[in-house]
């Protein structure tokens, strides 16, 4: 029964592959306050956060990395429209691709600028 209940336990685990932290793109153009993370059972990767810093619209790129029991390397792309506006709320959603892996962590972050309005 204990193994029953351990195995609920982490089918139902969120991972945290940034807790209530900066998250920026290499250049720094753009920098979100918040938390990304996995859902196991729901395969659901997500960003809840607030920018703190953007001077144009434009594409935020996270590429999340992972690997399944047999060691092969996936890669997921969260890609997410910003305004380019402060204090815009982020609420980013996406089911990956590869339910074989479960430790998914941040590979890199890119913002593609778009035209000011």
């Amino acid at each position: 029964m204990a193994a029953l209940a351990s195995a609920a336990s982490l089918a139902s685990e969120t991972l945290y592959l940034a807790r209530d932290e900066l998250i920026c793109d290499v250049e720094r153009i753009v920098c979100i306050a918040g938390t990304v993370g996995y859902d196991v059972n729901e395969r659901l990767l997500w960003l809840q956060g607030r920018v703190q810093f953007a001077t144009v619209p434009g594409l935020l790129q996270i590429t999340v990395k992972g690997s399944n029991r047999l060691g092969h390397v996936h890669y997921a792309a969260m890609e997410i429209k910003l305004r380019g506006h402060a204090t815009e709320i982020v609420d980013f959603k996406m089911v990956a691709d590869y339910p074989d892996v479960a430790n998914w962590a941040i590979d890199h972050i890119i913002f593609l600028p778009g035209k000011k309005p």
